[in-house]
């Protein structure tokens, strides 16, 4: 009796021990809430790769975190494909989910965007142009190469987004000028490409 006893704890230890451990669902919440309310794409789409990089998610976070991903993604014209990867792997976690309606609709929406993108991008196009189809494909750094090549200065979107995503700096003395030629525009004040891209 005393043996089938200490079996049974034993049993129950090694059951609680091989439990993985899940992030705390307030915590996961206030972290979504605050992602969420940040302006920028690119901070948001790195914040939540991050958060999806956890392994302690539960199937529910993980496919929340993928949702809205991949809306962000979706919504700011900011790699598209890996939108439609989102919303796919979305699907797969939770097929019975309401959400899946509205992932339907942008993947066939985001299929034609892309088409689109990939259509003008054959052709001849502005320098403006061609870094947003690069951006809607997922390609920020060769957009940001090609602007620094150039020698013109981005729009007053494209020039935050590229300092959101340490190309362009601000207030530094090393590193060339954003802006060279003719009057510059408030934006692009003191802006310069960083020595060495980072997160600004």
């Amino acid at each position: 009796m005393i043996r089938s006893l200490f079996a049974l704890i034993a049993f129950g230890l090694a059951a609680c021990e091989t439990v993985p451990p899940t992030f705390d669902p307030v915590l996961f919440a206030a972290q979504v809430d605050a992602i969420e309310s940040n302006p920028s794409t690119w901070a948001v789409d790195q914040e939540l790769t991050t958060l999806l990089s956890r392994e302690d998610l539960t199937i529910e976070q993980r496919a929340s975190g993928l949702f809205m991903r991949a809306k962000r993604r979706f919504e700011g014209k900011f790699n598209v494909p890996g939108a439609i990867e989102d919303y796919t792997a979305f699907a797969t976690l939770l097929p019975e989910d309401p959400r899946n309606a509205m992932a339907e609709r942008h993947k066939v929406f985001a299929a034609t965007e892309i088409e689109n993108a990939q259509r003008r991008l054959a052709q001849l196009q502005t320098l403006s142009a061609w870094f947003d189809d690069k951006v809607l494909m997922g390609d920020l750094e060769a957009g940001a190469a090609r602007y620094k090549a150039s020698g013109l200065t981005p729009t007053d979107h494209q020039t935050y987004l590229l300092k959101e995503a340490g190309y362009i700096c601000i207030g530094e003395v090393s590193g060339e000028p954003v802006h060279r030629f003719g009057e510059v525009p408030t934006y692009a004040e003191n802006a310069v490409w960083c020595a060495a891209p980072s997160v600004s």
